[in-house]
């Protein structure tokens, strides 16, 4: 049932409007624009806001243009006894209001405009959804992309995805598709990088100072890459400050991808998670303790496989889709996929396509419901 706010000093207006408008719509008032902003910073599903222009002396226009900002899916109108014709065109093109509607207005031709409104949300919505859906299948194909040429700089941010989007449900990010394409991008801007420095913090090697600060370079050379991409400023955002220690104006996104990052580094060297969150909970000046406690809280929740729960299987046999139980190594070392990953298009492509010159080592261990049937080791 889509949401109506109406922005006024009292509800006459909302009760006033005929019966079939209780049974369609949820209607809300708010008698103040504090009030009003409020409500459209915390609830993302209202469709219209219907609003007097001058309310208890304050600026119609300046709410108008901050519910824009803070709710731009929702269709505004104007409904005031006014006559200033300036405040209305400033308005109707300050804050890209949908109508102006003069009082008095008959409640069946207010009906009218508001019913015409909900139906351009809902026309704003499924747009909106579209092209969200098409910027991250972009993005996804993108990062295969960059998954064949470059595995070692798209590596860190595949291991750390699944920890970081538990955490993102865990604290009710919303919206978390940029949670989603933050951690998927997080390491973007490595490809820029040396390799040797990519395979060392693989490995979780140290750096030397020289290394740390060229590493350190990469969230911004992604987040410059990303900032001008329509939807894509907040996702930037996030991952610019990646890296940081914990401060105000840090999003909340960045806190987690950068506690999941210090922690991976830790795990590669052989400490146990649940330890180094534990320190972590010790440093609130560098880590958000609400992450690290989210991150306790579900640490236990991925153990590690069984011997029953895991097939060995030959390169031919792997099929896109399946889990890796252990760490697809070459006979270099180097690692081609991690634990946890599931095989991707591109990956798979890569695998068997080149597999005697990456130097695979057969028999590959992947996660037993991942695959069809059991299937035999290779000789």
């Amino acid at each position: 049932m889509p949401t109506i706010l109406f922005v006024d000093e009292n509800d006459a207006v909302m009760a006033n409007l005929p019966e079939v408008a209780h049974d369609k719509f949820e209607l809300l008032l708010a008698t103040s624009y504090e009030d009003a902003t409020k409500r459209l910073k915390g609830q993302n599903d209202i469709a219209v806001v219907v609003t007097e222009l001058n309310l208890n002396g304050e600026d119609g226009i300046v709410f108008l243009a901050n519910a824009r900002q803070n709710s731009p899916e929702t269709v505004r109108i104007i409904f005031t006894a006014q006559n200033d014709f300036l405040d209305a065109f400033n308005a109707l093109n300050t804050a890209q209001a949908y109508r102006f509607v003069k009082k008095p207005c008959p409640p069946q031709d207010l009906l009218k405009v508001i019913a015409k409104a909900v139906r351009r949300h809902s026309r704003k919505i499924k747009e909106r959804r579209a092209a969200r859906n098409s910027l991250i299948g972009s993005v996804k194909a993108l990062v295969d992309i960059l998954d064949m040429v470059n595995p070692e700089a798209m590596g860190l941010s595949k291991r750390i995805r699944s920890r970081v989007m538990a955490t993102g449900k865990a604290l009710e990010i919303k919206p978390l598709w940029q949670l989603d394409l933050a951690v998927t991008l997080s390491h973007i801007g490595c490809v820029a990088l040396p390799a040797e420095i990519l395979k060392k913090i693989d490995q979780g090697d140290n750096l030397t100072p020289e290394e740390l600060q060229i590493f350190g370079m990469h969230p911004r050379i992604a987040a410059n890459l990303l900032a001008n991409i329509d939807q894509m400023a907040p996702v930037a955002e996030i991952i610019r400050h990646q890296l940081s220690p914990q401060h105000d104006k840090q999003p909340l996104e960045s806190r987690i991808i950068k506690i999941a990052l210090d922690l991976d580094r830790m795990v590669q060297k052989g400490a146990e998670a649940i330890n180094v969150l534990k320190h972590m909970r010790a440093k609130d000046k560098i880590y958000d303790p609400l992450v690290v406690d989210a991150m306790l809280s579900l640490e236990g929740t991925t153990q590690a496989p069984e011997p029953s729960s895991v097939r060995e299987i030959c390169i031919s046999e792997l099929e896109e889709g399946m889990i890796m139980a252990e760490d697809m190594v070459n006979k270099e070392g180097t690692k081609l996929l991690l634990r946890g990953q599931a095989v991707s298009k591109p990956s798979l492509i890569r695998l068997q396509s080149f597999y005697i010159a990456l130097g695979v080592i057969e028999p590959i261990r992947v996660m037993a419901e991942s695959a069809r049937e059991a299937a035999p080791a290779c000789s």
